[in-house]
């Protein structure tokens, strides 16, 4: 504790007795006092003095925490429910149950009426808990797909009667043929699979239900739980709802009208009570402003208040004034302070920390630190030393400087960069610190290292070490086969496309394709046949892209990989992108991006009249993942540029989770193919940032500035002005209603 504690061990022991937990060891006055207490999930937890003092007394685990840890009392809970006889893990020998923390992704065997399952909860979970009528438990050998049932047109009449549609004249020979179906509501076609068609829902309809009736329909019956009204009409930003806009509720007890307030407020913030102070839905009592910081400190202790968000729903008018008081004021005796982080540290609460920096002689003792505790690559480093450090590394590295890396060679630490494959044992620590799945991935992510070991003579003993088959030999099997085992594979292992096989049995299809098979491959799996597309016209292409209504680029290559790729050969992405209207912001050179960073960086370079093209594809090197990537940009046609969201730091949530991976190999791309990069923080527009030594304020006039440093730096001179922000200020204005551009 950084302060002399205000609590005796006499004090511990009564709040600890008082909850429920025993103590194991220690004394408070050492900061070492540990307690104990078994939860009604069976889970023992284990505190410390100070997570008593702050109120962390919570249990960690599912269920009693919603997104707490995985134990398996908890899926053995589950299990039960469903009869299984008993669900076991490899270390469940080893470790109390009460204290057996497992991985959704681990391996676990279920046990029911003399059959196993071998699947990790993941698996079980996703199969039978996610869709309707999943089968909990499948044995081992019988987990395969069975053969849809033959579709006839009396079925496909009673399903279009369900779903509201005319049924066509005649059944589709492949369900994975697009069918043209009228809508009975609107009359409108809509072009769906047989997949498509089973989903649908009235609310998809695009003429029935647009999205600004979606939006309002839901945003009603938000209201409608909170006992307030809405009945005007919603502006949107394409198909987003304006979050600045400003509305007037309706309370429906009252009939009272609350102060005009944005959308974002309202839907988000917790300004859903009605301002009339008699009328009965309007907000807490203990809602209040202009008290005291102890008031709220009290107030949202009593609520169990562990987050901002959680606050700002309970009370809004109390967090409003908390994060709206002024800088100059002083709280808690310390002048300048922010009060509501004077009432988060009182609580303990979690906050945002600041940035360290360290040494090189601080990070030299922290890795040999680790070393000797018996690290022995990177990854084991990286996952040892605390979070500051590795986001201090994370940022030298975005600046150009491998900071662990030098630390490393300054030490004598050898690891997986730096590996000199001389013997079976080197080429055996290479592949484990690759963390390669088999031998194919293996020599396709490093084809230097897995001719080194050929060459050497070690392939076979690294196929030994780590449990590898060698590869199968096709070439004796008759037709027949082939077709079975591609089949089996193909619904065994859940592919939706032949790419997805050719990816995961390369030797197999390629054996397949030389006899002249694929064909009746595709008729056995009851796939349509890809159309032949060299030579196609740029036009026919458009036509073809905008019939089956793909939304974006990455719409199109998930929906159709061939017509995408011939485009790309051809390099009419660019084209096909402007002529479809794909991307919500339009810069002024007249094509559409799909973020406002990347149409600012666009705007910038067409009013400084340089030579530029947009998400060229980039031949250095694979995409992350495999595949063809692309750049943002490519200036003077040699400056690539990239516009990052999210630096290697940033922690992205979501669909942007894996992003400061893919940023990181495309980073090693580029350096490593020799090719000009200059990278520009496209997150600066959202997120305020520490950049060349400087904190930068999120914003507009602060990201041009930051782009024009840049380019410059990169041999592309833009000279930052008030009239050039003022330009690009203008040309991004009607963009975005809800984006907040600084004045």
């Amino acid at each position: 504790m950084s302060r002399k504690s205000e609590y005796s061990d006499a004090d511990i022991l009564d709040i600890a007795e008082a909850n429920g937990y025993t103590r194991l060891h220690g004394q408070h006055v050492n900061g070492e006092s540990v307690h104990v207490l078994r939860h009604s999930c069976g889970m023992v937890n284990v505190k410390t003095s100070k997570t008593l003092l702050s109120d962390k007394r919570g249990c960690r685990f599912i269920p009693c925490h919603p997104k707490g840890l995985l134990s398996l009392l908890y899926v053995q809970s589950i299990a039960r429910d469903e009869k299984i006889e008993s669900v076991s893990h490899q270390d469940d020998a080893t470790v109390a149950l009460e204290r057996l923390v497992i991985s959704a992704n681990d391996t676990l065997v279920w046990r029911k009426d003399g059959q196993t399952m071998t699947q990790s909860w993941n698996d079980v979970r996703k199969r039978a808990l996610s869709v309707k009528k999943g089968e909990f438990f499948q044995p081992d050998g019988t987990r395969r797909k069975a053969r849809s049932a033959k579709l006839t047109l009396e079925a496909l009449k009673e399903i279009c009667t369900d779903r509201g549609f005319h049924p066509p004249a005649s059944v589709p020979t492949r369900r994975q043929h697009k069918v043209m179906y009228v809508h009975a509501k609107c009359g409108r076609q809509v072009a769906l699979r047989f997949n498509q068609l089973e989903a649908w829902e009235a609310s998809r309809c695009a003429y029935c239900s647009p999205p600004e009736t979606s939006a309002l329909v839901t945003f009603q019956s938000f209201l409608q739980d909170a006992e307030m009204t809405y009945t005007g009409n919603l502006a949107m930003n394409g198909k987003q709802v304006d979050r600045a806009q400003k509305l007037q509720i309706v309370c429906s007890a009252c009939q009272e009208k609350n102060t005009a307030r944005t959308y974002d407020n309202i839907r988000y913030r917790g300004f859903t009570c009605c301002d009339n102070p008699e009328c009965q839905n309007t907000y807490p009592i203990a809602d209040k402003a202009s008290e005291s910081d102890d008031y709220y400190i009290d107030l949202f202790k009593k609520n169990d208040v562990k987050y901002f968000a959680q606050a700002q729903r309970l009370f809004p008018r109390a967090t409003r004034y908390l994060t709206r008081i002024s800088p100059s004021t002083t709280v808690g005796g310390v002048p300048g302070a922010s009060r509501y982080a004077y009432v988060r540290d009182s609580l303990g609460l979690d906050a945002n920390l600041p940035s360290q920096d360290f040494s090189d002689d601080e990070l030299q003792r922290l890795f040999q630190e680790q070393i000797d505790k018996g690290c022995r690559n990177i990854s084991q480093l990286r996952l040892a030393i605390p979070g500051a450090v590795n986001n201090y590394i994370n940022r030298k590295v975005a600046e150009g400087d491998r900071v662990h890396h030098r630390i490393l060679k300054r030490i004598g630490f050898r690891f997986k960069h730096g590996y000199v494959i001389d013997s079976l044992a080197d080429a055996i620590a290479c592949v484990r610190d690759t963390k390669s799945s088999s031998w194919s991935a293996f020599v396709t992510r490093y084809p230097e290292a897995g001719m080194r070991v050929i060459a050497l003579g070690f392939k076979e003993g690294v196929m030994t070490e780590f449990g590898w088959s060698p590869l199968v030999n096709y070439s004796n099997e008759p037709d027949e086969t082939l077709l079975d085992k591609a089949v089996d594979c193909f619904r065994d292992d859940g592919f939706v496309s032949i790419a997805e096989l050719e990816r995961n049995y390369s030797r197999l299809v390629v054996v397949i394709r030389s006899r002249g098979l694929i064909d009746s491959l595709y008729q056995a799996l009851g796939l349509e046949k890809p159309k032949e597309w060299q030579g196609m016209a740029l036009d026919d292409l458009v036509r073809f892209v905008c019939e089956n209504e793909f939304a974006s680029p990455s719409h199109w290559h998930i929906e159709s990989s061939g017509s995408y790729k011939y485009a790309m050969s051809q390099d009419w992405l660019r084209e096909v992108a402007r002529l479809a209207e794909w991307g919500e912001y339009k810069a002024l050179n007249g094509y559409s991006y799909a973020s406002l960073p990347e149409t600012i960086i666009a705007n910038l370079l067409y009013l400084s009249d340089h030579d530029f093209s947009d998400h060229p594809p980039i031949t250095g090197f694979v995409g992350y993942g495999g595949g063809r990537p692309s750049a943002d940009f490519l200036v003077n046609s040699n400056l690539w540029v990239e516009v990052w969201a999210y630096r290697t730091d940033d922690k992205p949530i979501g669909a942007f989770h894996k992003y400061p991976e893919v940023r990181r190999h495309k980073e090693s791309g580029y350096q490593t193919a020799g090719m000009h990069l200059c990278s520009i923080e496209g997150g600066l527009f959202y997120r305020k940032y520490l950049i060349d030594g400087k904190n930068r304020q999120a914003g507009l006039s602060s990201f041009v500035q930051h782009a024009c440093e840049r380019l410059s730096q990169n041999g592309c001179p833009i000279a930052y002005s008030d009239a050039l922000l003022s330009a690009v200020r203008k040309s991004v204005l009607n963009l975005s209603a809800s984006v907040m551009i600084e004045r």
